[in-house]
């Protein structure tokens, strides 16, 4: 039938038009189901398992989220340098619906990424209702001035042109963010910035919307999604401003129309809906707003932590600033230039493939010739004003989620330079349009320029899948980034009965991943003891001990493995287990210490010192580590915990006329039980090991020493046998 159908028009000089044909492809509610499966597809294909763990951030968001559930939600969370509330309070339904786990920390994420490939397909829509080709809108009579406004949809279509951005734009852009890989990172991955591109999305569609149809309504909607973007990440903060600019650059470029003329500058012909957008958007921010005002110094809570060049000069802030522009820029297109972090790119990645950098470049220089028309310059003001965030966010660059806000903008480029290429390719659709241009020689057909299309979307969407996939998401990197030691201990814990008293080591104290999926705490109860027979520690600078005659289970994490120095003092540890990372090396070991295994401490003193009246050291003496470098070993007893708010110990070390000071915190305060025992060990830069070394705690938040009665300036002399 199809083929009957082409060969007809064919034989009656028409061109052939593919709404007519089995693809369809014009048809908008096909196209947006094409799009959303596509996007379903890239953001929940073996969710189960890529990203693997938990990353620290996203179960930080989880842990609001639990205090949301126990009736502590807020407009604003401060903690972690302060998040805006409204995807802790989605994050909350989802842990409600479905239980505290990572795949449900992960689903509002993995909802909103998708959606948020339909909102570019509504907003390429509304965008493209500009006739590229030929500089005018495509309601409007052939001779018109091009800038003209339309204020109404376009109730026909012209002849058939394949690039005809109405028609096939949305699919393009659509299509190439629903397998963007920056994007399907980022909706796989549990963090508000997901929010962004979806409410600014929403907000420009819609504001196109108010401009075609000149409805107020839409202004409306446009306001309340733009007071939501404000809801998201402190970059939404820059939409109003770049909505601000776009508006009031567009008044200026444009001429003020001669008499008769309609008027051209979008200010002047829809200021009253205008004003009523930034009025609703200020309505739907004034929760957060108050938060602000009631609690001074939140609004630039996180700008004032990453903004490295505060206090310096006006030279060297703008060279700063300056080289973090330049390299934000460089990362969408430039291969090795992308985000570094593991946790946020495949290191190096840029944004795009090299094949869909070239068609966005196109579609950027096409936006350049343009960049009167009021969509042009859109574009363009967009790119730039929410790109600025990341160059002003200094401490480390480039960065994705900074420049978040550019979505679904910045895939309109290379759908707009595939369009513009494939209309090179095109055969003329009338007569007129072959006396337009006699030159051309090359075309393909319609159904040619299909598949054109179609390999160039595959190659975006391949190169994502393997790089996604196959490289990013397997590697050892990843399962390290995303805290694979921290969610094997949970899962372990959950599957098994340990033996007697459980020690978990962890390069965090009290590591949040596990603090979420294993205590499900709460930030407000985080540092309250919530499982009696759990303590942390981290294995690389001390190891705890159960109390005489009781057995103990070690969970090991990778991030702080156990020296060599542990099997000398405690030969009797047992390896129950071990879980492997994708490399095959351990994440976790589990070890257990049988309850008649006494350990190895270091030599007795002759007489205990008290450093607190929650601590006293027993033992000392001197090994080696493994590159020769001395280390001084330590025994100790407490009386009890230490308060909650504990901020932790410095360990001063006096040897002659040397001085060192070091950690003091691998087994805290907050651990500490009644008759309670740990050994620590601590790298000293000595060129031997002395006899008369003396020591001393200092209060990490002051500074200040521990002192007793019998040592008024915290000092004590710990006598320590020579050599070793």
């Amino acid at each position: 039938m199809v083929a009957d159908e082409r060969r007809r028009t064919k034989d009656e000089g028409q061109t052939f038009n593919p709404q007519s044909s089995i693809f369809n492809l014009g048809n908008p509610w096909f196209q947006l189901a094409l799009i959303l499966a596509v996007a379903a597809f890239f953001r929940l294909w073996q969710i189960g398992s890529i990203p693997p763990g938990l990353f620290g951030d996203e179960a930080a968001e989880g842990l609001d989220a639990l205090d949301v559930l126990a009736g502590r939600g807020q407009a604003f969370f401060p903690s972690n340098y302060g998040r805006e509330g409204l995807y802790i309070w989605l994050v909350a339904l989802s842990l409600k619906l479905f239980g505290v786990t990572p795949l449900a920390v992960r689903l509002p994420a993995i909802v909103i990424g998708i959606l948020t490939c339909a909102v570019a397909w509504w907003l390429a829509r509304e965008w493209g209702s500009v006739d590229w080709k030929q500089g005018r809108w495509v309601d409007q009579e052939p001779g018109l001035p091009s800038a003209n406004l339309p204020t109404h949809q376009p109730t026909h279509q012209p002849t058939y042109q394949f690039t005809h951005l109405q028609t096939y734009l949305p699919l393009l852009a659509g299509l190439y963010l629903a397998t963007a890989y920056w994007h399907v990172h980022f909706s796989r991955f549990s963090q508000r910035t997901v929010l962004t591109p979806f409410a600014i999305g929403l907000a420009t569609a819609a504001f196109w919307r108010g401009l075609n149809l000149g409805r107020t309504r839409w202004f409306v909607a446009a306001g309340a999604f733009m007071g939501l973007a404000l809801h998201t990440y402190s970059v939404g903060r820059f939409f109003p401003v770049f909505m601000a600019v776009f508006l009031g650059l567009q008044w200026l470029v444009t001429p003020k129309p001669g008499p008769g003329a309609p008027e051209q500058r979008i200010l002047a012909r829809h200021w009253r809906p205008i004003l009523l957008m930034f009025l609703v958007a200020a309505l739907v921010f004034a929760p957060l707003g108050v938060y602000f005002l009631t609690h001074p110094g939140t609004f630039m809570m996180r700008a004032s932590a990453v903004a490295t060049y505060a206090g310096a000069g006006p030279l060297e802030s703008l060279k700063t600033i300056g080289r973090a522009a330049l390299a934000n820029l460089a990362q969408y297109v430039v291969p090795g230039a992308g985000d570094k972090a593991q946790f946020h790119n495949l290191p190096g990645r840029p944004v795009f493939d090299l094949l869909t950098a070239f068609l966005a470049i196109i579609g950027l220089l096409l936006c350049v010739r343009r960049w009167r028309q009021p969509a042009a310059l859109f574009l363009l003001i967009w790119l730039v004003v929410l790109t600025a965030p990341a160059a002003l966010a200094t401490d480390r660059f480039p960065t994705l989620p900074r420049v978040l806000g550019v979505l679904p903008g910045l895939y309109l480029l290379p759908a707009l330079g595939l369009s513009a290429l494939i209309s090179l390719l095109e055969p003329a659709t009338s007569a007129v349009e072959s006396q337009a241009a006699p030159h051309r020689r090359v075309t393909l057909s319609p159904d040619h320029l299909v598949l054109l299309c179609a390999l160039a979307l595959s190659v975006a969407a391949a190169t994502t899948y393997r790089d996604y996939f196959r490289v990013w998401g397997p590697s050892a990197a990843t399962f390290d980034a995303f805290e694979g030691d921290m969610t094997s201990a949970w899962k372990w814990l959950a599957a098994h009965e340990p033996a007697g008293h459980v020690y978990l080591s962890s390069d965090l104290y009290r590591h949040p991943t596990f603090m979420l999926l294993g205590e499900r705490a709460t930030v407000t109860e985080y540092f309250e003891l919530a499982d009696p027979n759990l303590s942390w520690f981290d294995a690389r600078g001390a190891l705890p001990l159960s109390p005489a005659g009781q057995p103990a289970t070690y969970l090991i994490g990778a991030s702080a493995a156990l020296p060599g120095l542990g099997s000398q003092l405690l030969p009797g540890f047992a390896a129950r287990e071990r879980v492997l990372d994708p490399a095959g090396q351990p994440a976790l070991t589990v070890l257990t210490l049988p309850a008649d295994q006494a350990p190895t401490a270091p030599g007795s003193l002759p007489a205990p010192i008290v450093f607190s009246d929650r601590l006293t050291l027993t033992g000392a003496g001197w090994t080696r580590a493994a590159d020769g470098a001395a280390l001084l070993l330590l025994a100790w007893r407490t009386a009890g915990p230490e308060r909650a708010d504990w901020g932790g110990y410095r360990l001063e070390a006096a040897a002659g006329e040397q001085m060192v000071n070091v950690p003091f915190d691998s087994f805290r305060a907050t651990e500490w039980v009644a008759d309670g025992r740990f050994i620590t060990w601590h790298r000293l830069e000595l060129p031997d090991t002395p006899a008369d070394v003396r020591l001393r705690l200092l209060r990490a938040e002051d500074g200040q020493p521990l002192v007793q009665p019998a040592a008024a300036d915290g000092w004590h002399a710990v006598p320590l046998p020579a050599g070793g």
